[in-house]
């Protein structure tokens, strides 16, 4: 199961891959940021970059989830959304369910 801590490093790495020049700019503070910040005006990308880290943390716990999930990710997720509450939605997104 995928911690919020190991979510938070993955999206630092898609943060760093895809927006290096504002990711530095943001230094220590990133999860501060919002999702714009690092792509503003861009809601593609930011949905891109959320189901990147989404489908990264799928893979490292051999999940899958359903395609209505990930749309409701990308919904959530959006320019003005912290990337504290990104990764927070991410980790609960992957969250597998325990059994009854």
């Amino acid at each position: 199961m995928a911690t919020d801590a190991r979510v938070k490093d993955l999206l630092a790495d898609e943060l760093f891959t895809r927006a290096q020049a504002k990711f530095n700019d943001a230094g220590d503070s990133w999860p501060k940021k919002e999702m714009g910040f690092f792509f503003p005006g861009n809601e593609n990308t930011v949905d891109s970059c959320a189901l990147a880290v989404l489908d990264k943390v799928l893979d490292e716990d051999q999940l899958t989830i359903p395609n209505k999930k990930r749309e409701h990710l990308a919904v959530v997720i959006k320019t003005s959304t912290k990337a504290s509450d990104a990764i927070k939605i991410i980790a609960l997104t992957a969250l597998k369910p325990s059994p009854q």
